[in-house]
């Protein structure tokens, strides 16, 4: 039997088009944002103690994480599919067709929201990017991870079978990546080399009731556990086919879930504030 996860958390519910404040060792939810004016909204990064960031189809908005108060957005464009705020100020907006011409782009916005850079590669798929340590990209395409360049020049790519719409990659301190891969319903992580160094997460190593679907936004944290969202399909009525939030501790094993049907139907975005 494992543990109630109790993390204090942003989720986003994509089956409902929420954004909600939760403590998850009380069920409490502090607030309960509509997303229906920033639709599909699929990216979250914490940018100081007190705001977040999240990426949405025509763009970002800032958000005041206390109060679940929109405090800015920006809207201008459709297919974003992830947003980050880098160390200097300047923000990353990654998406299909964003300047017009039927690839994939990653956009650079400046302090002011201008456009000062714009990369593009052939394409028609992409989910969440993150930048490396090394200043190279991490972009997730359906089956393969794709690893560029700033100006989205291949470096190289790595995956596995199991990758369908693989959501995100995130480079570790040691040169590892690791992956959620979608529909495959597996972590993955890849040595430096781009080599299947562990899997985790299967559904033959969890309990039925886990019902592992659709892997999507993932936290790693300080104590080497790490936070899955277990996505279960678009619309309102998904909540009680299987463990919404699972907890992995260091060597991989499942040390907690934890649901709300009742208010949740399909994790999607998380980001663990305590």
């Amino acid at each position: 039997m494992t543990n109630t996860i109790s993390r204090r958390l942003l989720a986003i519910d994509e089956g409902r088009q929420q954004l909600s404040l939760v403590d998850t060792a009380t069920d409490t939810f502090h607030w309960t944002l509509d997303l229906s004016p920033y639709p599909l909204a699929r990216d979250l990064q914490r940018i100081d103690a007190a705001r977040a960031l999240v990426g949405f189809d025509r763009g970002f908005f800032e958000l005041d994480i206390e109060s679940g108060r929109v405090l800015h957005a920006c809207a201008r464009w459709t297919d974003v599919t992830a947003v980050h705020r880098r160390p200097d100020g300047h923000t990353l907006v990654t998406g299909w067709n964003l300047d017009g011409t039927g690839g994939v782009n990653v956009l650079t916005l400046d302090r002011d929201w201008n456009v000062v850079a714009s990369a593009r590669r052939d394409g028609d798929y992409v989910r969440l990017m993150r930048p490396t340590p090394d200043g190279t990209y991490l972009l997730c395409t359906n089956d393969h991870i794709l690893e560029t360049a700033p100006d989205l020049t291949e470096r190289r790519r790595f995956g596995v079978s199991e990758f369908e719409h693989a959501w995100k990659a995130e480079r570790n301190g040691d040169g590892t990546t690791l992956v959620s891969g979608g529909y495959g319903a597996v972590m993955v992580l890849f040595d430096a080399a781009g080599n299947v160094q562990q899997r985790c997460g299967a559904a033959a190593d969890l309990p039925a009731e886990v019902a592992p679907f659709f892997y999507a936004s993932f936290q790693q944290l300080d104590n080497g556990h790490l936070l899955v969202a277990n996505w279960q399909g678009h619309g309102p009525d998904n909540g009680h086919k299987g463990r919404q939030l699972l907890e992995f501790d260091a060597q991989r094993r499942l040390a907690g879930t934890w649901s709300a049907p009742q208010r949740i139907s399909s994790l999607q975005g998380i980001l663990v504030l305590d």
